[in-house]
């Protein structure tokens, strides 16, 4: 499934894409239950469809059960109405697309890692490889995590407003990780049974505020600023969805692929096979000593 967060009017809701159209879930799963005779459908629906990502993710299997029942009979039945009249597909001009979690509970980004992405300063090709070569034979497994304000999570069609505090704005595209279930100190042969889905996120940047130039900051704080340089207004443009993993049980096998384009012309294309610090050691180090927990989003 294609999870989406959208609004109709002003009411946030969970969905799924169909297509290129949008399923409400909580109409089209009450819907069903009532055709199958079931009491109190809507608030069955509400229970296990809830409103909110967050609190669908926390429903776990049952939930994402539900939510395969109700797109699968959103399919057989797209002119159906839901019980109040409501459409239960809709165009995206109507269900405007959110970001899949609005308000991840913890916004975690892994800090330069792919060979690519940490050589790129680099001209020479040569003395590139020979960069990247000594990189892997390091074999590096600490990875540098930096958190954003979940406050600052925008939808991936909306405006991507340049604040007047930056002169130096910049982007990356990221594949980002939903943690589905609460844990900690967990082993990375078990993080993919944490794991939700993943989606996009742009890792938007100020870099004269992550990389300060003033002298005495420098000195005694060092070289970078995380905090101010990833988290201005708007900096965490997220999705469209959240492909379920059960989708793509092993993003490395095919390794999944990221491009950017920005007006057509490409500026990222990459694969996961370039990944310095993988998916499941990154959970393993993030979840020792802090609790994952669902809605959470790791940036990779």
């Amino acid at each position: 499934m294609k999870l989406v967060t959208f609004k109709v009017h002003t009411e946030e809701r969970v969905g799924a894409l169909l297509d290129n159209k949008v399923v409400d879930l909580n109409s089209a799963y009450a819907l069903k239950l009532k055709e199958a005779g079931v009491l109190n459908p809507r608030r069955k629906a509400d229970a296990l469809i809830p409103n909110c990502m967050i609190g669908f993710l926390e429903g776990g299997k049952e939930s994402l059960d539900a939510a395969e029942e109700a797109l699968a009979y959103a399919k057989a039945h797209p002119d159906a109405v839901g019980l109040d009249e409501e459409k239960l597909v809709m165009c995206q001009c109507t269900a405007k697309l959110q970001a899949p979690v609005p308000r991840p509970g913890k916004l975690y980004c892994v800090a330069v890692n792919f060979y690519d992405h940490a050589t790129e300063r680099i001209k020479d090709p040569v003395a590139r490889q020979q960069e990247i070569d000594r990189l892997k034979s390091l074999k590096l497994d600490v990875p540098d995590v930096f958190q954003k304000p979940p406050s600052l999570v925008v939808g991936p069609r909306d405006p991507l407003i340049k604040v007047k505090a930056t002169n130096q704005m910049d982007y990356e595209c990221e594949l980002a990780v939903v943690i589905g279930k609460e844990g900690n100190y967990i082993p990375k042969e078990k993080a993919y049974e944490y794991i939700a889905g993943y989606t996009i996120l742009i890792d938007v940047s100020a870099r004269d505020q992550g990389f300060p130039q003033d002298v005495d900051f420098r000195i005694f704080k060092g070289d970078i600023n995380w905090t101010k340089g990833k988290g201005m207004d708007n900096a965490g443009p997220m999705g469209p969805c959240i492909v379920t993993a059960d989708e793509i049980p092993d993003p490395y096998n095919p390794p999944l692929r990221l491009k950017t384009r920005v007006d057509g012309m490409e500026r990222q294309n990459n694969t996961l096979e370039h990944m310095i610090i993988s998916i499941p050691r990154i959970i393993e180090y993030m979840s020792n000593g802090t609790t994952l927990k669902p809605g959470d989003v790791i940036a990779t």
